[in-house]
């Protein structure tokens, strides 16, 4: 399949001795991971997708646990521990108006309110409070909340975010 692919999940450790794994969503709300179909499995070290078919799902605790086709025992699965979940972005869907797919904005140029580029989004981080963007410039990282009033206008189809950044904190006391 394509390299295309957005990441919307990991195959982690192995559960019990018949072949099933923890399964990891890294979807909002994570049930959507469930809906979004057919998944293209890349192992660790690899840059290659497969599709993946069959596999079996269960709910277990806060989360799911996965076995994949052909997959029985335990050794069996610990190979696949690390893998990634991916799928067609085509399936993901349409967003509402100021609603975004964090794929979507990564490689976004970011500018302050006087234009001066701050460098382009690597990553997110999810913090429980709100999103965070990294953002990267020469060798150099800043993370921005992404939430009202920092970023200020968000235009994916140029690639562009245009973010408040407040000024750097300065300590009042001095240290010898």
């Amino acid at each position: 399949m394509s390299q295309d692919n957005i990441v919307v999940g990991r195959l982690g450790r192995t559960f019990g001795v018949k072949g099933w794994q923890h399964l990891q969503s890294f979807t909002s709300p994570r049930d959507n991971l469930l809906s979004y179909q057919p998944w293209f499995l890349r192992e660790p070290k690899s840059e290659h997708w497969r599709q993946l078919d069959d596999c079996e799902i269960q709910n277990h605790k806060d989360g799911y646990l996965v076995r994949l086709a052909g997959v029985e025992q335990r050794e069996q699965a610990q190979v696949y521990s690390g893998s990634l979940i991916g799928v067609a972005p085509q399936v993901l869907g349409d967003t509402d108006d100021n609603e975004f797919y964090w794929h979507d904005l990564i490689g976004c140029e970011v500018v302050n309110e006087r234009s001066q580029i701050l460098g382009r989004v690597t990553g997110l981080l999810e913090t429980g409070a709100h999103d965070v963007l990294q953002i990267a410039k020469g060798g150099e990282s800043l993370l921005i909340p992404f939430v009202d009033p920092y970023v200020i206008d968000v235009q994916i189809s140029r690639r562009h975010i245009k973010a408040h950044t407040p000024p750097p904190l300065r300590s009042s006391r001095r240290i010898s």
